[in-house]
């Protein structure tokens, strides 16, 4: 059980990054539509099921929908943008899940 609770978790962090790593604005939605249907089911693993049905009704069922629904309707040009920006936002993010590991392992040890 911890095994699929750690395994969800790990897939919520690297979808909530490829939110703003995708360079399709749709595929970003659909990241993101991945990461509230991952996040209800670890709700579902902790006991939680009102919270994990209103996380798919709510926030899968109508905003990311919306999104989806403006951005396909804003016709957006994806432009290239030089790299610089991707590897330092990508190491950043590695940084800063590093750093709230080690704070959750000091605090859960003590």
């Amino acid at each position: 059980m911890e095994l699929i609770h750690f395994l969800l978790g790990i897939i919520v962090c690297t979808t909530g990054l490829f939110v703003f790593l995708a360079e399709n604005p749709v595929h970003s939605v659909l990241f993101l539509i991945l990461t509230f249907f991952n996040s209800s089911a670890i709700l579902l693993l902790l006991n939680a099921e009102f919270l994990a049905l209103i996380f798919i009704i709510v926030y899968v069922g109508a905003i990311a929908v919306l999104f989806l629904f403006v951005v396909m309707m804003l016709n957006i040009k994806v432009a290239t943008a030089s790299n610089t920006f991707k590897p330092l936002a990508f190491l950043g993010s590695i940084f800063l899940i590093i750093q709230l590991f080690l704070f959750l392992e000091k605090s859960f040890t003590s």
